[in-house]
């Protein structure tokens, strides 16, 4: 079963990537904003405690536990459908080619293959790109394309070297060319790849070869570079080694999630929403104490969904360690019944329920102005047209009053 908002190493396999079944975690996490560790803790297990059984799993340090799935190669669930509109193109050039349209097959599995490029630092990636290759080869081959075509299958089977290859997918002739280019050896070329940042861990076909900037032999030919670097997106890069291509530069965006999670003071509503998404919860508790009126006092807001809405913060002042409990048991029965309709907020900032849409227009003094002007003629209009003519006169006969 895949979970619900992110999926890890080995869940998106080669074969393809059908609808995720939806996994509710129902879990509950206590995110504590201020306070040293000790007294951290302590918010912590008051908060998890009133809770209590109310949930099915209550985790006290969802940064922690969402750092940890990030760093494990979790990613968004959000990107299975770029794996599906992947495999729908190479289907559909499959398709045309066992239909004989092999100039068609050819140019989807060409943009499918460039597509995919982006996929292959994820979980199952490298083995997508590898069947789009061998693909893409096959057909080159019927087009007479050889070298294109080899350079393809090498790759290929370079990638995943444990993929089969047989008649149940592929035509005889296919088969005989596979068997050619597994009997290739081509020349080495002594290659520089240097990455940003300089301590990134490089990858080339699936394989470690270093950190930093790294000098390597490799055959002349299609190659796939993976950079990897900590608080970084994982960058994938194709090339093509050969006497004009022989140093390679990879520059690695910094992942904000990852950035987020490693320092917690920053803006709430990302932190709330990343938390949510990595560490598999359905709701987070916000938890502060404060010192207010001088004394300390426990500050709460329950939030859930992404975007995350939250209810209204609660604050309750508890006279020593000893009350903490019952202000968190009452704050928790407050919260969790709240109304949802606030962004995350950390204490002093001010609650704002989202505003229904005003007519911005009506608030614009070019259009009151304008209306005022069209407002002035017509009166002036009544007047004139009233002042042509003669006034009507009513007349009352005394006579009709008497009796």
């Amino acid at each position: 079963m895949v979970p619900r908002r992110f999926i890890l190493g080995g869940l998106i396999c080669a074969a393809g990537v059908a609808g995720a079944s939806s996994a509710r975690a129902e879990g509950v996490g206590v995110l504590v904003l201020a306070g040293d560790r000790a007294s951290g803790e302590a918010l912590a297990r008051a908060i998890g405690g009133a809770i209590g059984t109310e949930r099915p799993r209550v985790t006290l340090d969802p940064i922690g536990e969402a750092s940890a799935a990030l760093a494990a190669g979790a990613v968004p669930i959000g990107l299975l459908p770029k794996f599906r509109a992947v495999r729908a193109q190479v289907a559909d050039g499959w398709r045309a080619y066992l239909q004989v349209s092999i100039e068609f097959a050819a140019s989807r599995l060409a943009t499918a293959r460039t597509e995919a490029e982006a996929l292959v630092p994820l979980p199952g990636g490298l083995e997508l790109y590898a069947d789009i290759s061998l693909r893409l080869g096959a057909v080159l081959a019927h087009l007479g394309r050889v070298d294109e075509a080899r350079a393809a299958l090498r790759l290929a089977l370079t990638l995943d070297p444990d993929r089969p290859v047989t008649l149940a997918e592929f035509s005889p002739d296919v088969l005989e060319e596979v068997e050619a280019v597994r009997l290739l050896r081509p020349p080495s070329q002594r290659v520089r790849i240097a990455s940003e940042p300089a301590d990134a861990t490089i990858s080339v076909d699936g394989l470690p070869m270093g950190r930093g900037t790294i000098e390597i032999d490799l055959a002349r030919g299609q190659h796939v570079i993976v950079a990897r670097a900590t608080n970084h997106i994982a960058l994938a890069q194709a090339v093509a080694v050969d006497d004009a291509h022989s140093v390679f530069a990879l520059r690695l965006e910094e992942d904000a999630a990852a950035m987020r999670l490693a320092d917690p003071s920053g803006e709430l509503a990302p932190l709330v929403e990343t938390a949510l998404t990595f560490g598999e919860l359905d709701e987070i508790v916000v938890v502060e104490s404060v010192v207010a009126h001088g004394s300390q006092a426990l500050v709460v807001q329950r939030c859930v969904g992404i975007p995350a809405t939250c209810s209204a913060t609660v604050e309750l002042g508890y006279p020593d360690a000893a009350g903490l409990a019952a202000a968190a048991k009452e704050a928790w029965a407050s919260v969790r019944v709240g109304e949802l309709r606030y962004p995350p907020k950390r204490r002093g900032e001010v609650d704002r329920a989202p505003q229904p849409r005003r007519c911005e227009p009506c608030r614009s003094p070019v259009v009151w102005g304008g209306v005022a002007a069209v407002a002035v003629v017509g009166v002036v209009l009544a007047v004139v047209l009233t002042g042509s003519r003669p006034l009507p006169v009513v007349t009352v006969n005394a006579a009709d009053f008497t009796r």
